[in-house]
């Protein structure tokens, strides 16, 4: 008589999160659920609908989000939209470019991400981080170019150096500078102090390196919860303006009511931002 089948033993829910977020912590680009069921590292196979389930929960908790992988849905411990707005910010600073020629180039430090850049730079447009400005010289005026609202230097650079030119005269660039913003010692010394300790909380409470924490989180931190909102704010902004973390707005933020509206992270022009994460 043939002995009955042995029923599999599941696996251990405890183990299994902690290798699956282990997985996700270690791609270094966007996933599919098939594949973080083939990098999980434990004796059983795991389910593929228990995987599904903790990558929504993550999801939920703004840790994890969707994307693209060859065409497929997939999932990143990093923001796809942060990470692009980023390279479109980055791009507009160094460079004045027409809107078709800044997605091209911020699309290519972008390879594996499948967002549609123009409509990223009409949101930053909208939202004043980009702004227009007159097309190059000898170009048509329709060609307009995009430049980074924060970072204007190198327009300024350009545009003073051939208004020099134009009355015979010449300056060396680093001699053409935009003002920096006046801020007194003091009010720069607390600001300072508040980034280093919401770096130091994103760093420790963030479940991997790299990975995604909102300010709601991050308020709930013993040494950030009595932090005034409008140093918080600026300290959030001052870490992002150093490039050592990204910021991800809230496209609706306007909807939001009051209350919910007030815990995130705002520039005071119209921009709200819901998490953060280290570069």
């Amino acid at each position: 008589m043939a002995s009955a089948k042995r029923r599999a033993i599941p696996p251990d829910p405890i183990e299994t999160q902690r290798a699956i977020f282990k997985a996700i912590a270690a791609a270094q680009e966007p996933f599919s659920v098939e594949a973080v069921v083939a990098l999980v590292d434990l004796p059983r196979k795991v389910p593929k609908t228990q995987v599904s389930k903790l990558l929504a929960e993550e999801m939920k908790s703004a840790r994890l989000f969707a994307g693209k992988a060859d065409g497929k849905k997939a999932f990143w411990h990093h923001d796809p939209k942060a990470i692009a707005t980023s390279a479109i910010l980055e791009v507009a600073a160094a460079e004045v470019l027409t809107a078709e020629a800044l997605a091209q180039k911020a699309a290519l430090l972008c390879p594996r991400i499948t967002l549609n850049f123009k409509t990223l730079q009409k949101t930053l447009l909208d939202n004043g981080q980009l702004l227009k400005v007159k097309a190059a010289p000898g170009t048509k005026a329709t060609a307009q170019r995009l430049i980074n609202a924060e970072r204007p230097e190198v327009y300024i650079e350009s545009e003073i150096a051939l208004l020099l030119k134009e009355v015979g005269l010449t300056r060396l660039p680093e001699r053409i500078q935009a003002l920096p913003e006046a801020e007194s010692p003091g009010e720069e010394e607390l600001v300072r102090d508040a980034a280093e300790k919401i770096f130091a909380a994103m760093n420790r409470i963030a479940f991997a390196p790299g990975t995604t924490v909102t300010f709601y989180r991050l308020r709930q931190q013993p040494e950030l919860s009595n932090m005034p909102k409008p140093v918080f704010d600026r300290a959030a902004l001052l870490l992002q303006k150093e490039r050592r973390a990204l910021l991800s707005i809230h496209d609706h933020a306007a909807r939001l009511p009051a209350e919910e509206r007030e815990g995130l992270v705002t520039d005071g022009f119209g921009k709200y931002y819901v998490s953060i994460y280290a570069r």
